[in-house]
């Protein structure tokens, strides 16, 4: 199931910040998180790989920026299932300044 996430806090252009994805209410009983990619799509430019972090409680963390422009970016957060399934989820960004 893919799903977007409007982020409420903004992020500035220089700052580097973790960005959380829950993925708890898309597991089925006794299924779980085993990895995790993203992609950072920004509003113009080239796509890139962002870091994930380590996976705890179905919860995927991914570093993002410092950034190239302003404008709305989004991150895109594939997670593989313990059950071969995969979810996906969007984090759209706003980057004022």
């Amino acid at each position: 199931m893919a799903e977007i996430i409007q982020a409420s806090p903004h992020q500035s252009l220089a700052e580097i910040r973790q960005w959380e994805v829950d993925f708890t209410n898309d597991m089925p009983s006794n299924v779980h998180v085993d990895s995790a990619t993203a992609t950072h799509i920004p509003p113009s430019g080239t796509a890139s790989t962002p870091n994930v972090g380590t996976i705890a409680n179905n919860i995927v963390p991914v570093e993002l920026g410092p950034l190239a422009v302003t404008g709305i970016h989004f991150v895109a957060v594939l997670a593989s299932l313990s059950n071969g399934e995969k979810s996906e989820a969007r984090i759209q960004i706003k980057v004022d300044y």
